[in-house]
């Protein structure tokens, strides 16, 4: 029986029985199945008993095996593609749409209420260590019961960058998602429960993240913590200040990134941190969130004076759009000593953490890399209270 390669075409002769996995080609060495002859050729092949095999459409084309006019419709599409403008490597992201006129007037009842707790808060004075007295770390708590405004990557970069400027800092993830370590590319030993338990020693639960940067990891065992805190008669509120105050002597900064929401946790992370940077996302909810955060902050320093909002950080601002720029220039106008550099919006900020990565490994001359520089130059600039 006579066969006819379907790749390389070459005819050639093989028993009149076909084996069920196929022949192989005494020419190309591939492997094919031979198909019958169709009904109304086989009188053409009665004489030669040649099957007819063709070529799967669109499979193992090969340039030189066109011809006629699948070669010229070939050339044709070849010259219309490459007539055609090639497009950007990186292809911008599409502008998001304008606030929409409730989102607008939802945002500027968030601002009255700011504005009136703004008059009632009594101005923060410094507390000022007397002469003599042994230095005490910065305690830097990157708050706000609003989630998503970008908490995590704030204390991450923010932590990251007084690293690189020489600073011994600690990060505390009082988080229980523990977002932390996994921004940072590590697997954390036991972190912030296991040292406030008491049971396991404090060099166990410090984790070094990069050069001057130590992570005290958070995670799910902080639900635990919880519960214990709100079983205290008296001093829960207290618990995290207690256990944390052996580590000031070793370090320059604490940055604590706080859960969002409101608990027992968040408490005890105000009763210990004295000074608070809140990022704050350009849009009406956030904004709504950081006026209910700024009146349980002013519950909380009722009892402790030297607790004081320091910085404000706008994040994702994004100037293609009208409206987070004017919620920055409103919010500019409220806290003009405390308002920071905004963090504009960059997609390699959310792309850093899942190579585990800061910014500043992941794409250096970034705009995110760059604004969190600035951020880091002023938190350092500023006398801890």
């Amino acid at each position: 029986m006579l066969v006819i390669c379907p790749f390389c075409r070459v005819k050639q002769e093989v028993a009149d029985t076909v084996p069920t996995r196929g022949l192989t080609c005494q020419s190309c060495l591939r492997r094919f199945q031979p198909r019958q002859a169709e009904p109304a050729l086989a009188e053409a092949v009665v004489e030669t008993q040649t099957l007819r095999l063709e070529r799967p459409s669109g499979m193992f084309a090969r340039p030189g095996a066109r011809s006629g006019q699948h070669a010229q419709a070939a050339t044709a599409a070849a010259f219309q593609v490459a007539a055609e403008p090639a497009p950007p490597r990186h292809t911008p992201a599409p502008a998001p749409a304008e606030p929409t006129p409730e989102e607008e007037q939802a945002a500027q009842a968030a601002l009255e209420a700011i504005r009136r707790q703004l008059r009632t808060e009594a101005p923060a004075e410094p507390v000022i260590a007397p002469e003599g007295a042994p230095a005490k770390a910065r305690r830097i708590g990157v708050m706000l019961s609003k989630g998503g405004v970008g908490k995590t990557t704030t204390a991450v970069n923010l932590a990251a960058a007084l690293a690189m400027e020489g600073q011994r800092v600690l990060l505390v993830d009082a988080d229980t998602q523990g977002q932390a370590a996994f921004a940072l590319g590590i697997t954390p030993g036991p972190g912030l429960a296991a040292l406030i338990d008491g049971a396991t020693p404090v060099e166990d639960c410090l984790t070094p993240a990069r050069e001057n940067l130590w992570l005290l990891a958070g995670g799910k065992g902080l639900a635990g913590l919880k519960r214990l805190i709100s079983r205290k008669d008296f001093g829960g509120e207290r618990t995290m200040a207690d256990a944390l105050a052996c580590l000031d002597d070793r370090f320059d900064v604490v940055v604590v990134d706080c859960a969002p929401g409101w608990d027992a946790l968040s408490v005890n992370v105000l009763f210990y941190v004295r000074e608070v940077l809140v990022p704050v996302a350009l849009e009406a909810m956030a904004l709504q969130g950081f006026s209910e955060f700024l009146q349980s902050l002013d519950a909380v320093a009722r009892y402790r004076p030297e607790l004081a909002l320091r910085y404000i950080v706008p994040t994702f601002l994004d100037k293609r759009v009208r409206g987070p720029a004017a919620l920055y220039e409103e919010l500019a106008a409220l806290y003009p000593e405390r308002m920071c550099p905004p963090v504009r919006y960059n997609a390699k900020l959310s792309e850093a953490p899942a190579a585990g990565k800061t910014i500043f490994e992941y794409a250096p001359r970034s705009p995110g890399a760059k604004d969190y520089r600035e951020l880091a130059k002023q938190v350092a600039q500023v006398t801890a209270a």
